[in-house]
C-alpha cells in the first residue's frame, strides 16, 4: 500500500500517515473531538484504573443514580475497609486493588491469570468472585476507552464468570442452629466485647426471620407486650433497616429494604433473651438500638458490613465456615412451611404478605385506631429454640 507520508522507516511512514489521517478527519468539523475521559498509558498501574472506577461510582451517587449502600458494596470488592482492615479475615481479604493494583494495565490483562485468581477466590467466597468479575469488566472497559489498552487485548470476554450459587442462603438443620450458637459463645469468650451484639442478632434473626439489616435496626420501643387468648406475648414491630453512608456511617432508615412494615409475635425463648439483655444493658432510652458495639457512642447503630465481618471471623476455622446471617431467613421460612404446611404463613412471617397495605390503610385510616394484625406463628417458632437439646420437629432437607 502506497501512502502519502514520508519517513526513514516503514513505521515512521505509517505513524505520519495516521497523524495526517486524523487531521483530515477533523477538517470542516465543528466538534473539537477532545475526549473528556481520563486517559491512561499502557504502563499505568491498575490502581489508577480502579481509582477512576471508584470516582465514577461516586459521581453516580452524587447524581442520585446510585444508592450509598450499592456504592459501599461495590467499593468493598476493590478496597479493604479503612478502619477495620486488620480484622479482615479470609474470604474478606480478597481485594482487587491489593491483588492487581501494582500491576501495569497491559501486564494485568492476562485472562489466564485472572481466571486462576477468581477460581481461588470462589473456593471460599463465591459471591466475592462473582462480583469481582463484574468490577474487572468495568475496570478494563475504562482502560480501553482511556486508550490504556487495545480493545482486542481485553481479557474479560475469555474469563468465565464465577457462579453465585455458593452465596445463596440455605436453611440450617437443628444441629447446625445449635452448633453455630455454641461456636459463637466460645468465640465471644475470647475478649471480643466489640462483637457481643452478634449473639443477640443471631437469636433475633432465628426467632423472627428478619433480614440482617432489619434486625440491626430494632429498637427497644419496637417491642410491646400484648395479650393473645389470655397469654401475654411480646410483639415486634419490624419497620426499618440499617444503612450506611461514607460521610455519616451507619444510620437507621425508617423503612424496610423492601416491603411494608409488619408485626410478629415473638416466641417465649426469644422474649426471655431480650428481657435479660435489656436488664443487663439498662438503656437510657427505649429509642436506642438493641444491638450496639461497646466502642460505639451511646445510641449508635451497627452496620451490616461490620456484622458480616464479625461472622467471617467467628466462623473461620470451624465446621460452620459457610454460615451466613441470611441463612437464618431461609431457616425460618423453611421451618414455618414445614410445620404449618402453609407457604403463605411462611411468607407472612418474612413480611411478604401480612405487611401489605391498601391505599386506604396508607392514607386514610388514622394510626392507632386500627392496629396492624401481628403475624402469629409463635407455636411453630417455639420449636426453633436453639437452647433445647432435642428438637420436637423433623427437619426437611
Amino acid at each position: 500500500m502506497k501512502t502519502s507520508a514520508s519517513g526513514r522507516t516503514r513505521r515512521e511512514c505509517l505513524d505520519e500517515w495516521e497523524r495526517g489521517f486524523k487531521k483530515n478527519v477533523l477538517k470542516g468539523s465543528k466538534r473539537k473531538r477532545v475526549s473528556k475521559r481520563r486517559q491512561f498509558a499502557p504502563t499505568d498501574k491498575m490502581s489508577k484504573v480502579f481509582a477512576e472506577l471508584d470516582a465514577q461510582y461516586k459521581e453516580r451517587v452524587e447524581a442520585g443514580k446510585m444508592a450509598d449502600d450499592t456504592y459501599n458494596n461495590y467499593r468493598c470488592y476493590i478496597y479493604p475497609p479503612a478502619k477495620s482492615a486488620k480484622r479482615s479475615n479470609n474470604p474478606d481479604a480478597f481485594k482487587l486493588d491489593i491483588e492487581m493494583g501494582s500491576l501495569g494495565i497491559v501486564e494485568a490483562a492476562d485472562a489466564s491469570w485472572i481466571a486462576d485468581y477468581l477460581d481461588e477466590v470462589a473456593d471460599s467466597a463465591p459471591s466475592t468472585a462473582y462480583h469481582q468479575h463484574r468490577q474487572l469488566c468495568s475496570a478494563f472497559k475504562i482502560a480501553i476507552l482511556g486508550k490504556g489498552l487495545e480493545a482486542s487485548a481485553n481479557p474479560m470476554p475469555y474469563v468465565p464468570r464465577p457462579t453465585n450459587d455458593g452465596g445463596k442462603p440455605r436453611p440450617l438443620s437443628p444441629a447446625e442452629q445449635r452448633g453455630v450458637l455454641q461456636r459463637m459463645d466460645v468465640w465471644l469468650e475470647d475478649e471480643r466485647g466489640e462483637s457481643r451484639y452478634l449473639r443477640m442478632l443471631y437469636l433475633l434473626l432465628l426467632g423472627t426471620g428478619m433480614r440482617p439489616g432489619e434486625g440491626l435496626a430494632v429498637r427497644w420501643c419496637d417491642i410491646t407486650k400484648e395479650e393473645f387468648g389470655g397469654i401475654t406475648r411480646s410483639v415486634l414491630h419490624i419497620c426499618g433497616t440499617v444503612r450506611c453512608k461514607s460521610a455519616i456511617g451507619p444510620y437507621r432508615n425508617p423503612q424496610r429494604k423492601s416491603g411494608n412494615e409488619y408485626r410478629v409475635v415473638l416466641p417465649d425463648w426469644l422474649t426471655a433473651e431480650l428481657d435479660a439483655e435489656k436488664a443487663r444493658l439498662g438503656p437510657v432510652s427505649d429509642d436506642w438500638p438493641i444491638l450496639q458495639g461497646p466502642r460505639s457512642s451511646a445510641g449508635s447503630w451497627v452496620s451490616v458490613s461490620n456484622a458480616r465481618m464479625a461472622v467471617y471471623a467467628m466462623r473461620s476455622g470451624s465446621e460452620f465456615d459457610k454460615f451466613r446471617l441470611s441463612d437464618l431467613r431461609d431457616t425460618v421460612a423453611t421451618h414455618i412451611a414445614t410445620i404449618t404446611g402453609d407457604d403463605e404463613r411462611a411468607s407472612a412471617q418474612l413480611g411478604h404478605l401480612d405487611g401489605r397495605k391498601s391505599m386506604a390503610q396508607r392514607h386514610y385510616i388514622h394510626q392507632g385506631i386500627r392496629r396492624m394484625v401481628a403475624v402469629d406463628n409463635v407455636d411453630a417458632m417455639e420449636l426453633l429454640n436453639p437452647f433445647k437439646v432435642a428438637p420436637k420437629w423433623h427437619f426437611a432437607a
